[in-house]
């Protein structure tokens, strides 16, 4: 572990992330049932419907390969890095490599990029890895990671030669901090309210009461005989309603509902505005109620504001972490970028408004050539072809 000190400063440092170097919250997943780990916390509703927002609205934007020229910008359709991010992989699409790398960063708060080489030494193919199969230590002042392959040995010894690295929030400056991880309190309270909304609907429409019979040497055996008996006869929601037929001397004692079950549905709504807040997803967005209105809102205002605080940070970190990549931007002058336009396309009249101003002659920023690109349609030379 390397040690800091005031007087005289290392050049490089040495940091291996460890059970006992770690903090508790980025312990690997946790074992208790009420405190579930990355990919289960991903199969309760909210969690997944938070992710799933930021993953559809990560593939509706284009990534594209730019060049910086005298006059500002020009769009770049050649080379190995607009290759590559085209077509990452074989059989993998640029949404398809975008939305996995946005998923990680909502679920672990990191993606690490393998970047897969020719024999010649060149990219040929780049790969989304799975974060809980990633170990990073710091050496010498440089990332080293670990890959541990599934029915496979590790791959040892990999650099960013080898693996592209991107992170969001950080506690230690390494790994990224898994919101699912941190906040794995509220996450257990939402599975908790989901396997207690499963319970109530398979068990619930059982009547609610005490059934009671004499003691005595049989006692046991025929309480045992009565509730197999009862669940199975009136146990789920399919057998709710059916008439009770019991022999003997059986006596029924009901019971009702308690308070606090009869709060569960506000509960239950409570934990999803909580679960959209860690996932930072407009509560609206995945059905929840947000106790506003939108009197003095819009749905093209909702819809730049996710853009801008939910979904763009990611896309954000994305960019940079790619144009910074020597293997896939060597020239200074080459960088990529998401095109969030068709996420902000108002209305016809709107957008109208809005390229007549960008095409002003003396005042504009944009010209028809970039006009017709956001559209999507050919250029003019092609169609006067």
């Amino acid at each position: 572990m390397a040690t800091l000190s005031f007087r005289r400063r290392r050049q490089a440092e040495d940091r291996a992330l460890t059970r006992e170097s770690l903090p508790s919250v980025m312990l690997p997943d946790s074992t208790s049932p009420d405190a579930p780990g990355v990919r289960q916390a991903a199969g309760i509703a909210d969690v997944f419907a938070c992710a799933r927002v930021l993953v559809d609205g990560a593939v509706m934007a284009p990534l594209a390969v730019y060049r910086r020229t005298t006059d500002g910008r020009e769009r770049v359709i050649d080379g190995e890095a607009a290759r590559l991010l085209d077509r990452p992989a074989p059989g993998v699409s640029q949404p398809a490599f975008v939305g996995q790398m946005v998923a990680h960063l909502a679920l672990w708060g990191e993606c690490f990029v393998g970047k897969y080489r020719a024999p010649d030494r060149s990219l040929s193919q780049l790969g989304v890895l799975p974060p809980d199969r990633m170990e990073v230590e710091i050496v010498a002042g440089e990332p080293r990671y670990k890959y541990h392959q599934p029915n496979a040995a590790p791959v040892e010894r990999l650099t960013r030669d080898d693996v592209l690295h991107v992170r969001g929030l950080t506690l230690d400056g390494v790994r990224g901090a898994s919101p699912v991880r941190i906040c794995r309190e509220a996450m257990g309270l939402s599975k908790s309210l989901t396997d207690a909304a499963s319970a109530l609907w398979a068990n619930g429409a059982v009547p609610g009461g005490i059934l009671t019979v004499p003691s005595g040497p049989s006692g046991d055996d025929q309480a045992q005989a009565l509730a197999d008996g009862w669940t199975a006869r009136h146990g789920g929601a399919k057998n709710r309603g059916r008439i009770a037929v019991v022999t003997g001397e059986v006596n029924w004692q009901s019971v009702a509902m308690p308070l606090t079950d009869a709060e569960f549905i506000a509960t239950r709504k409570l934990s999803t505005a909580e679960i959209a807040r860690i996932m930072r997803v407009p509560a609206w967005m995945i059905g929840a109620p947000t106790g506003d209105s939108l009197t003095y809102s819009t749905v093209a205002e909702q819809a730049n504001a996710f853009v801008k605080f939910s979904l763009g940070p990611w896309l954000r970190l994305i960019e940079e972490a790619l144009s910074a990549d020597g293997d896939l931007f060597p020239q200074p002058s080459r960088y990529c970028r998401f095109t969030l336009e068709g996420l902000l396309r108002a209305d016809p009249a709107a957008r109208a408004a809005f390229y007549t101003a960008a095409l002003h002659p003396e005042t504009g920023w944009m010209n028809r050539a970039e006009v017709r690109a956001l559209e999507d349609l050919p250029r003019e030379e092609a169609q006067a072809a």
